[in-house]
């Protein structure tokens, strides 16, 4: 105690008034939609910055984006919901993109016919962390592209094989595997409370002996 009062106290100097922040900085690329995403949200990005390489300078009140030392948005993180967006980071075409919701693409979706809507509803309800939204706009328009009964054989198949990724149906109409039938399978009675299982096989299957699907056909979600 000697020591301390004769000697180191009068090195002491006072405390910071501010209590220190921890400080994360991370780097990362603007996605196609004029966001960064850090810890399962997405934060806005003006539009000019799309595809390019940024910092991220990150408190626990603060997400700062700064390009070539510059700091270009800032967000609170203590709001709610998926996505922080601020109007003047998205291009005048895109700016109303944002407002439309799951309920949007699925009326547009179901224009394509009852298939389409039942497969976009599933791709939905496939991921209960991270928002389907971004999957089922690329979903959605690339059906569009086809014929209405290509679009429905495509969301049939690959709501069968449980193909929920953007990438698995595109590469489904590319090959042209929506024009094979899909396998057989007999009806689930009327009374049963339990639903058939994704993968299980039917006895019409065994009996007519279905085509084994290719591997390309089933992509991992």
């Amino acid at each position: 105690m000697d020591v301390f009062r004769e000697e180191e106290s009068p090195s002491l100097r006072p405390l910071p008034e501010k209590r220190f922040t921890p400080v994360v900085w991370k780097p990362t690329r603007v996605h196609q939609d004029s966001h960064v995403l850090f810890e399962r949200r997405f934060y806005s990005v003006p539009w000019r910055l799309v595809g390019s390489d940024v910092w991220l300078r990150v408190t626990d009140a603060s997400l700062e984006v700064y390009a070539q030392d510059v700091r270009v948005a800032t967000h609170a993180r203590r709001g709610t919901g998926l996505y922080a967006t601020r109007e003047e980071h998205l291009p005048q075409h895109r700016a109303d993109l944002r407002h439309r919701s799951r309920g949007y693409w699925e009326e547009r979706a179901a224009r394509l016919g009852e298939d389409v809507l039942t497969y976009v509803r599933a791709v939905f309800d496939s991921d209960e962390v991270l928002s389907q939204l971004r999957a089922v706009q690329a979903i959605v328009t690339h059906l569009e592209g086809f014929p209405p009964e290509r679009a429905r054989a495509a969301a049939r198949r690959a709501h069968y094989y449980g193909t929920y990724a953007y990438g698995g149906l595109k590469n489904l109409l590319r090959q042209g595997l929506d024009l094979q039938p899909l396998p057989l399978v007999l009806a689930a009675p009327a009374t049963s409370s339990l639903p058939q299982p994704r993968f299980a096989r039917s006895v019409a299957e065994l009996l007519h002996h279905p085509a084994v699907p290719q591997e390309s056909e089933i992509e991992s979600h």
